[in-house]
């Protein structure tokens, strides 16, 4: 598989995201995205560290196939999170990305409110 095979895997399989939500964490179009995981246009460098970045994947995995697919976490509540997300169905993934959303929207707003 290569990598921009991965990064699809990634988006779609593992994260369950549309190529608008996944473009718009990285800063970048959805066409572009599209490309990228066609494969008509070539991973670039910046690309590669924003998805990494913004979703804390391992580079090698993109780039080689080298396990984990996520860069390890110390605390043991993210390993526990991670644990039972691997078991929920796709319906249910897509639910609690939903409300992983809606609890970082409130969150920023409380934040802009308090920094006013």
């Amino acid at each position: 598989m290569e990598p921009n095979e991965r990064i699809r895997q990634l988006r779609k399989r593992m994260l369950n995201m549309t190529l608008e939500e996944f473009s718009a964490k990285i800063n970048m179009s959805r066409s572009n995205l599209g490309n990228i995981e066609t494969g008509r246009i070539c991973l670039t460098e910046r690309v590669l560290s924003d998805i990494c970045r913004n979703f804390h994947v391992n580079q090698d995995w993109i780039l080689h196939g080298t396990e984990p697919v996520f860069e390890n976490s110390n605390d043991p509540l993210d390993l526990e999170i991670a644990n039972l997300y691997a078991v929920l169905s796709e319906k249910n993934k897509k639910y609690l990305y939903g409300y992983m959303q809606r609890l970082i929207e409130e969150q920023e707003s409380s934040k802009e409110t308090e920094e006013s």
